[in-house]
């Protein structure tokens, strides 16, 4: 039987494909509404021409013509929505056609034949419909259905009407009245069903579109803010500025990213700057730091924030003895030789979000302006720390006393190197301890 489904379906597809074709005008929000109306106008013009067939065998040739004009009728709103996807003009004529036929047949044959149901379909049919600025159209469609229907019924219970005997004996005209009445009624719930079955389908598939995008903008926005951060964003717009007793802080700065700038193509240049900062990025994850921002050239991370947690000195001296691995890596990947230097300073931090436009989190304080300072007089390949961080990394990494150096701003500030470190006696990620290259250059310019 699947096999046979299969095939079947691969024939009828070419033809669905034509029957449902959307016009170039209809705009793609509007293609639910589209698809709905064309398939019900299908299946109007499908049950209107069984009825021709059916009251010409029943002997009533007036109810056989009145559905013979109903036919021609929703030809011709199937070809104003084929070809022109005036489905609002679609609507009214279609809402008019089912309430004259209703009105003719409850009028000929009577309540009992279940005529009037369609009613309903009218009624569900429009309010499913996205009308956007004319939302009183399925108003009056309600109201004009409600009216009509009541009608219907007093019209059978106090006016005299002809209410025609299909059948040539009461017997055969009361089962032709049966089989009209569940054929009616049966017919109204499955178009109901199969309507409200199309727009649960649609409803789902939005919600998990919606979903799906709410995901993306909620990686998005973890993607530039912290995930503490964007929550309190997302719950209070006012200003967060948090202050921490405790923060680590490293600037990284490419050594003659200017000239770099000068003598490598502009694409091969930000190939290599993402690299980089790709590489960087994720190590700023599996440290468990935060990536506060890139400047040009320039990349800054903190430890600490927006949660504090112990260790993380000694985190960010790990990462940054990653770095200088990740630096090379991405030399050789791309055949292009450059450095970076490196400073980091610990201390006290103020972290947040301030402004209501392009916002982002940033740190602010001395210890920032201090790790920024160190950076810039720190050496190519190297990594320079305040005493303050050396004091701090207890034996685990390898470090060096520089001596005292001036540091722009600062005054005259002690300072180590960073060169590797201690695991059990074991000494690795070692960086050269050449350091014979004066320390003169400033970010972004001649470095």
């Amino acid at each position: 039987m699947q096999p046979f489904l299969q095939a079947l379906g691969r024939r009828l597809k070419p033809i669905l494909d034509v029957l449902l074709k959307v016009p170039d005008n209809v705009e793609r929000y509007d293609y639910r509404m589209y698809l709905s109306m064309i398939i019900a106008n299908y299946i109007a013009l499908l049950l209107h021409l069984s009825w021709v067939f059916v009251f010409w065998w029943l002997d009533f040739p007036t109810l056989s013509l009145i559905n013979v004009g109903s036919v021609i009728f929703w030809i011709f709103s199937i070809t104003i929505l084929y070809r022109w996807g005036a489905m609002l003009t679609a609507v009214i004529l279609g809402s008019t056609e089912v309430l004259i036929h209703q009105f003719l047949a409850v009028y000929f044959l009577g309540w009992d034949y279940g005529f009037q149901y369609y009613l309903l379909v009218i009624v569900a049919f429009t309010f499913l419909m996205n009308f956007k600025n004319v939302m009183y159209i399925p108003v009056i469609l309600f109201f004009v259905c409600l009216i009509s229907f009541l009608g219907f019924y007093y019209q059978v219970q106090y006016w005299n009407l002809p209410h025609v005997k299909l059948g040539e004996t009461a017997e055969m005209a009361s089962g032709a009245r049966e089989a009209f009445q569940i054929i009616n009624v049966a017919s109204a719930f499955a178009i109901l069903a199969i309507m409200s079955f199309f727009y649960s389908d649609a409803a789902q598939k939005a919600e998990a579109l919606l979903e799906l995008e709410r995901a993306k903008s909620e990686l998005l926005l973890l993607n530039i803010l912290p995930t503490s951060i964007a929550q309190r964003l997302k719950e209070d717009r006012s200003i967060i500025a948090d202050y921490f007793e405790s923060a680590t802080v490293l600037f990284s700065d490419i050594v003659g990213f200017t000239a770099l700038s000068e003598r490598v193509p502009p694409k091969e240049l930000v190939d290599h700057l993402n690299c980089l900062f790709s590489a960087f990025d994720d190590l700023a994850e599996k440290h468990g730091l935060e990536k506060i921002k890139t400047i040009g050239d320039a990349y800054m991370i903190a430890g600490g924030i927006p949660v504090q947690r112990a260790g993380h000195t000694k985190a960010v001296s790990a990462m940054a003895l990653d770095m200088i691995e990740a630096v090379e890596a991405c030399n050789r990947a791309t055949g292009e030789p450059v450095s970076i230097r490196i400073g980091i300073h610990t201390g006290p931090a103020v972290a947040g979000v301030i402004g209501v436009k392009k916002f982002a989190y940033d740190v602010w304080g001395d210890t920032v302006n201090t790790a920024s300072r160190l950076e810039m007089s720190s050496l190519p390949g190297k990594i320079q720390l305040s005493e303050q961080v050396a004091e701090r990394l207890d034996g685990d990494f390898v470090v060096e006393e520089r001596g005292e150096v001036e540091v722009k701003g600062k005054g005259t500030l002690k300072t180590y190197w960073l060169v590797g470190r201690n695991v059990n006696g074991v000494v690795s990620n070692l960086v050269g301890t050449d350091h014979s290259v004066p320390a003169t250059a400033e970010r972004n310019g001649d470095s």
